[in-house]
């Protein structure tokens, strides 16, 4: 799920926390659809508001991946420097 900061023309944020597409639909009254092609070119919604892509919420899935990546490097990095695993 994408997080996504709505901001009015002047770029001044209207909504103080990050949303996801269903709530900024929901708080701007636009479509999904019009959500993702104005995050992706950075266009006004409704004249008004600009929404910006701020960050990827990650899943329970790819979390346990990246843990499971970092500590693959974490324990090559303590081996490469002569410490014990």
């Amino acid at each position: 799920m994408n997080l996504y900061k709505v901001v009015d023309q002047n770029g001044k944020q209207v909504f103080e926390d990050l949303l996801i597409a269903r709530q900024v639909t929901e708080k701007t009254g636009c479509t999904k659809n019009n959500v993702a092609q104005a995050a992706a070119n950075f266009a006004l919604v409704n004249k008004k508001y600009r929404i910006i892509p701020e960050d990827i919420k990650l899943s329970k899935t790819l979390d346990v991946e990246l843990l499971a990546e970092w500590d693959r490097y974490r324990k090559w990095m303590l081996r490469a420097a002569g410490r014990k695993v």
